[in-house]
């Protein structure tokens, strides 16, 4: 029996964001809580779905992170850096980046640069979307509640592609999963215990 093609397409800041406001961790000073890492989601997410295809194989997880400059610290920049180039070690990962947009605002009255991401939903959409139409996968599962990725859902979904959705569960403030009109999609619901699983506790800032 053939492998059944699993590809992850995680919309980064989006999980660790929502990471943090399911676990509690918003008001945690300490930053990396939330971090996850994404072989590890990826793995994870080809076991859940076993119970459907026994031959469901991980053939590949693509991240979708902005990129931070100076203006949002040398310590986020080097972090960042350090981080991507970790995950990249990781056979089967693919890390895609566009630059963070800022913007002037005034915090105490002091004027400090906010960065935003531009463009990171669209690049994740148009792979998922090409990516359907060269027969790269038999299943995308996303991971992400960015309703702006929905129309590209739908258009693997078209395309004859099943979708699969991943969502956090948590005490704290949590997203709904995607949503496409008629039409089921099977979303992982992950809970502490699974973010216990794929949690990345890497100190990216100690010296190599």
């Amino acid at each position: 029996m053939p492998a059944h093609r699993v590809i992850a397409f995680i919309d980064y800041q989006n999980v660790y964001h929502l990471a943090r406001a399911a676990f509690g961790y918003e008001s945690n000073p300490d930053k990396n809580l939330g971090h996850v890492h994404p072989l590890k989601v990826g793995q994870l997410l080809r076991e859940l779905g076993r119970s459907e295809f026994a031959n469901r194989e991980l053939f590949g997880v693509r991240v979708y992170q902005g990129l931070p400059d100076s203006r949002s610290g040398a310590g986020l920049v080097r972090f960042t850096s350090r981080q991507l180039a970790g995950w990249e070690r990781s056979a089967g990962v693919v890390v895609k980046t566009r630059p963070l947009a800022y913007y002037q605002t005034t915090t105490s009255g002091r004027a400090t640069w906010r960065a935003q991401e531009k463009g990171v939903d669209v690049m994740l959409a148009v792979d998922l979307v090409d990516m359907a139409r060269t027969d790269a996968y038999d299943t995308a599962v996303v991971f992400s509640a960015d309703t702006d990725l929905l129309p590209a859902l739908e258009a693997a979904v078209e395309i004859g592609k099943r979708v699969e959705t991943a969502t956090w569960q948590g005490p704290g403030n949590n997203r709904g999963p995607l949503r496409i009109k008629q039409r089921s999609l099977w979303n992982h619901y992950l809970d502490q215990s699974c973010f216990e699983i794929v949690r990345d506790d890497t100190d990216y800032l100690a010296a190599p």
